[in-house]
Order: C-alpha cells, then structure tokens, then sequence
C-alpha cells in the first residue's frame, strides 16, 4: 500500500478502532465464571450468617437502636436485613441454575427438600428437646403436655410459620420475649419463591433471556401499580421485607438466565455501593439497596479476582448457623441477662458455630449424599421443559 493510500485510510481505521477497542475492554459476564464450582458462595453465606447473628445481638439486648449500620443509615436498614437479600440474591442465581440443569422437576424438588429439610427439623427439635426445655419456667411433665410445645415442633417443621410459634414458659423475661426462633420466618418465603420461579420456568419463560426480562418487568410494574394485589399471593401475609426479598429473588433469577450478556465487574459493584448510599433518604432506598445488594454479591461471589480457595476446602455451616443463632442468643440472654451486644455475639458465635459443623457433617452433609440414590431411577425422567436461556 502506498504512503498516500495509508494517510487516507489512516482516519477510518482509527475511527473503526475505537468501537473495537471499547468492546474488547467489556467486562467478562456472570456465564464466564459461574460454569464450575471455584467461586465464594459458600464464603458469602457465611458472611451473610454472621451479619444476621451481630445484627440479633443487638436486637435481643434492646439496642437495636445502636445497631452499626441501622444508625448509618437513619433505621432505614441493618445488618441482619442485609444478610437476608444476600442470602435471597444468591437462592435466586442458584435456584434458576438448578432447574436449568435438573433431570426433572422431581429431581430439582428432591434436592430442595433433602438440603432444607433435615437442617430445619434438627434445629426444631434443638429448640424444644434442649433449648426450650433447659430454659422453661414449667415442670417437665407441664412442658410436654403443653399444646404449645407440640404445636412448636409440627408448625416450624410444615413451615406453618405465619405466627411465630413459642415455646411455654420459654424466655417471657427477655427482652426479646417469647420468640424462641425468629429467624425462620425467611424459610417459607424461600420456598414459595423456589416453588414460584419452578413454574415460571416450567412454562418457558426462562427460554430466552428477552422472555424472562419482559415477564421480571410486568412484575415490577404490577407490584408498582397494585401492591395490594400482588402482596396477597405472596407468603407470610407479605408482613415485614417479603416483597422486597421476593423482588430480590427474581432479580437473582433474572441475572442467571441472562448470565450471558451480563457483565461480573467489579468496578460496576463498586458504583452499585456508591449508588446505595446516595439513595439513602430517597424514595427508591429500598430498590437500590435490596438490588445492588444482590448484584454486588453475586460479583464477589464469580469474580476470580476476589476468590477465596482456601475456605472452598470447608464446609457449608452458614445454614446450620443461620437455623441455631437465634436461639443459642436468646438462651445466653436469658442465662447470663442482657449483656453489651458484641458479647453476646462472640459468645453465641462460638457457640453456634460448633453446633453448625456438627449440622453440617452429620445432618446436611450426608442427607445430600441421597440425592443420587432417590433419583436413580429412569421412571422419574420427566424432564423441565424450555428452561435453559438462549440469548
């Protein structure tokens, strides 16, 4: 090519450069990383765990008022809130990818049942042989006589948990009376969301990544129109964040079946922060926060910037920590009084952890080791049909 023909072409070259150049530097999407299993989740809940513990700490010593970041952020939020979307951001992503890849729909239910149920029956009956037992003001013969104590274990255990259940003569002094284990009442929402987005994809919707969208969006734009309406399908009467863990839920779904265009960035993470804290005396706090939350720790969760190998090599105890900290808490209250919250979160945090491993290895762990075994057979080869995202 001749000097002359290069300076004319030299302007458009530059020119188709720059577009060229922008698109290489896009970010790498959520379906570049979240293939195999080297990744924080287990990290993470654990985190989430832990938050939700320090949070209580300070809630079952009546000083949820001097709660870290509920005065950040002018009692618009807490700790234990934000565990909780963690926790729910991150079901959503795992639970689109599990029906995804399910045999069938009996297979993705068995797997649910087998890694919910056997943590939550445990840790009932924790509450009422030990817990509930060691701390009632009642005779052992009046205590297991009690209606209440049986209604305890069949409530919690169906997940009938629309009035948290106590246990008679169980902590009526604390200064979080009666409630033996608030920190349930997530459970049923959970499932009604893993029962919801399972028949979503049943239908489809999850074929393509454009479907899924369209229908996430009439959701948010029916809840914004009729609250009232759509808070009256929802569980637990749609009292306290349902909705908003709910909307977070599907907002993890929604960043699974469009993993492929979705950027994992950092940097975008880090806007997400910043983004939160202007939004604090806003309208859409709730919104912002409930939604970056999500994104942002399913990016800490993918990244491979921000892996953690080492903690892969441990169990999975932020569930076992999660089902037993409340109680543990409201059994040193009611032991040793009311202490400054971050005592009793250290205490109970030993204490809980100890009890989640023992969950982990000897519950959890080997309940999961069925799965193969009940869903070896081929007359269960019914598969979900249409939901793997094409884009």
């Amino acid at each position: 090519m001749s000097l002359a023909a290069h300076r004319l072409l030299e302007p458009f070259a530059k020119a188709f450069a720059v577009p060229v150049l922008a698109l290489s530097r896009w970010p790498q999407t959520f379906g570049a990383f979240a293939a195999g299993r080297d990744n924080n989740l287990n990290l993470l809940r654990m985190i989430a765990a832990s938050m939700v513990l320090f949070s209580h700490s300070y809630a079952l010593t009546g000083r949820i008022d001097q709660e870290p970041l509920t005065l950040l952020s002018g009692h618009r939020s807490d700790l234990a809130t934000l565990g909780v979307v963690m926790f729910f951001g991150i079901s959503g992503f795992l639970i689109a990818q599990s029906l995804t890849r399910a045999r069938s729909l009996y297979a993705f239910s068995v797997a649910r049942v087998l890694r919910i149920m056997p943590g939550l029956i445990a840790s009932t009956l924790f509450c009422a042989v030990v817990i509930g037992w060691a701390a009632t003001s009642l005779s052992t013969s009046e205590y297991w006589r009690s209606e209440e104590t049986w209604r305890f274990l069949v409530r919690t255990v169906v997940l009938s948990l629309d009035v948290q259940p106590g246990l008679p003569g169980v902590f009526p002094s604390n200064p979080f009376p009666v409630g033996v284990n608030g920190s349930l009442w997530t459970i049923p929402v959970e499932v009604w969301c893993y029962i919801a987005i399972a028949v979503v994809l049943g239908f489809g919707i999850g074929r393509r990544g454009y479907l899924f969208t369209v229908f996430a969006l009439c959701v948010f734009i029916a809840y914004a129109l009729a609250p009232d309406a759509l808070k009256a399908l929802l569980p637990m009467d749609a009292r306290m964040t349902t909705p908003q863990l709910v909307g977070t839920f599907l907002f993890g779904s929604w960043i699974f079946i469009n993993r492929n265009w979705i950027p994992c960035s950092i940097g975008l993470a880090a806007a997400a922060v910043v983004a939160v804290v202007l939004s604090i005396d806003t309208r859409v706090f709730d919104y912002a926060c409930f939604g970056c939350t999500a994104y942002i720790t399913l990016v800490l969760a993918y990244h491979p910037r921000v892996r953690v190998r080492p903690y892969l090599k441990l169990g999975d105890y932020s569930y076992g920590l999660y089902l037993l900290a409340f109680p543990v808490q409201q059994f040193i209250v009611w032991k040793y009084g009311a202490m400054q919250p971050v005592a009793l979160f250290a205490l109970a945090f030993c204490a809980t952890l100890a009890l989640a491993v023992l969950s982990w290895h000897f519950i959890e762990k080997p309940s999961l080791a069925l799965k193969s075994r009940l869903c070896s057979s081929q007359r269960w080869e019914l598969r979900l049909g249409g939901t793997a995202a094409k884009l």
